[in-house]
């Protein structure tokens, strides 16, 4: 029979690796959405300038999420 700390330590090992998935699929989202603004035909309504702009915002924010990601495992230490 288990105790409730062991029910405890499982939940917390799900949500670490539920973090850690999320982490990495928006990781590929940023990268792809700056893909789909600068490469792609999808939002040429837009002009250029701002379409490289938000790209360029877009990629910054996935690198900077890819370090702390990197940094972190995915997850923060308490």
């Amino acid at each position: 029979m288990e105790n409730k700390t062991d029910e405890v330590e499982d939940k917390k090992v799900i949500t670490i690796n539920l973090g850690y998935i999320f982490g990495i699929i928006m990781i590929i989202a940023y990268f792809g959405f700056a893909y789909l603004l600068v490469f792609t035909e999808v939002f040429n309504n837009f002009a250029p300038l701002t379409r490289y702009i938000f790209a360029g915002i877009f990629v910054a924010y996935a690198i900077f999420r890819a370090y702390r990601f990197i940094k972190y495992r995915g997850y923060k230490k308490s």
